[in-house]
């Protein structure tokens, strides 16, 4: 009995270990690379899963856009103006927290120009 018990134990810390490095690798792709030196910032989602819109909610973002399929394949959102890179930096973090699967990309976007 104890030698089984000792196997099973074994093989429960072993599988145990390979969910954790799963889940560590998983993590590594949904980082983006940095974070551009001047705003304003888009943050655009691919393929979002877990519970990350919270962290869009984010004074710091705009209204962002959605596709209408279910699961949603793709989200994008903008700086909101006077936003900081530390913002864009704290709603990555919170998104590097939440998500548990698909990728974040982030980038400078272009203001469009107004007539006035």
């Amino acid at each position: 009995m104890r030698a089984i018990r000792g196997r099973v134990g074994v093989v429960a810390a072993l599988v145990l270990a390979i969910a954790l490095a799963l889940s560590a690798l998983a993590g590594l792709g949904s980082r983006p690379a940095g974070i551009p030196d001047e705003g304003p910032w888009g943050i655009s989602l691919s393929s979002p899963e877990g519970d990350w819109s919270s962290c869009l909610d984010d004074p710091a973002m705009t209204d962002g856009l959605m596709s209408s399929d279910l699961p949603v394949s793709r989200v994008f959102v903008s700086s909101a103006p006077g936003a900081t890179e530390a913002d864009v930096q704290r709603i990555l973090d919170c998104l590097s927290a939440r998500m548990t699967g698909g990728t974040v990309q982030v980038g400078q976007v272009e203001t469009p120009l107004r007539d006035g």
